[in-house]
């Protein structure tokens, strides 16, 4: 299966299409198991582009996808309509789709849940730059998956594959620029970072949306003392524009010398 990943949206907190009820809660998400689906990731030549991040601590650290930084020649924040914040150092994780950014800019970091066991149907929010403008989506959890990324780097990870059921008005097409966004669940906590999408099929299927699992988001995240603020459907436009105003997230510059 081919995937379209990142490369870093919204035109008002209005959403396409209603998200329909939602679905009784089912049972835990059950293990990794050799039967997990696979997704194949495609990554090509280094190139410059656009994801999102988010605060991850109070000492200026965040949290973004691998593939939206791993080869750039210099890496920006954008903190505000003409100002970037140049990062300092980029940590790669060799094993997952994660990258931290150190930065001199500390801003109050997102609050995280990397250790309750998830549940099948329970809803998660997508928020960030999808396409480079500020935008968000809604997501059903749905089973676990084996992401294996091959071309510039080789890796295979597990993620959670999530069915989407709304999104940003006017936001079509790929949800490319969300890669590094934070997926946060009904308490407003973070147990995700976006890795990589495959679009609907026609109205025949929902779009797809994979994250990165709380297991290994937790070798970079660590419990910040921040109190979440609760989501759910109606608010959950308003908790991305707050945030994204809070500059908590943050859409990354990916720039090479050659681009």
């Amino acid at each position: 299966m081919v995937i379209i990943l990142g490369i870093a949206n919204r035109s008002g907190p209005s959403i396409d299409d209603p998200a329909p009820p939602p679905p009784g809660l089912g049972p835990l998400l059950p293990s990794e198991t050799p039967r997990d689906e696979r997704i194949l990731v495609e990554i090509d030549a280094p190139k410059s582009g656009i994801g999102t991040a988010f605060a991850s601590n109070a000492s200026g650290q965040w949290v973004t996808a691998r593939h939206v930084v791993d080869s750039c020649d210099q890496v920006g924040v954008q903190i505000g309509a003409r100002q970037l914040l140049r990062i300092d150092e980029t940590l790669i994780d060799e094993t997952a789709d994660i990258a931290v950014l150190q930065s001199g800019w500390s801003r109050k970091p997102l609050a995280a849940d990397l250790t309750s066991q998830r549940q099948i149907g329970e809803t998660g929010y997508f928020f960030g730059y999808p396409q480079g403008r500020p935008g968000e989506v809604v997501g059903r959890l749905m089973s676990r998956g084996r992401m294996q990324i091959r071309g510039r780097y080789d890796t295979d990870e597990g993620v959670l594959i999530w069915s989407e059921v709304a999104r940003t008005s006017g936001l079509r097409k790929s949800l490319g620029g969300l890669s590094g966004g934070p997926v946060l669940d009904k308490d407003g906590e973070v147990i995700g970072v976006v890795a990589a999408e495959t679009p609907a099929m026609n109205g025949r299927r929902r779009g797809r949306v994979y994250t990165v699992t709380p297991r290994s988001l937790s070798r970079v995240l660590a419990t910040s003392g921040t109190v979440p603020v609760p989501i759910d459907m109606d608010s959950y436009p308003i908790a991305a524009d707050r945030l994204r105003r809070d500059r908590r997230i943050a859409q990354v510059v990916c720039l090479n010398e050659d681009s």
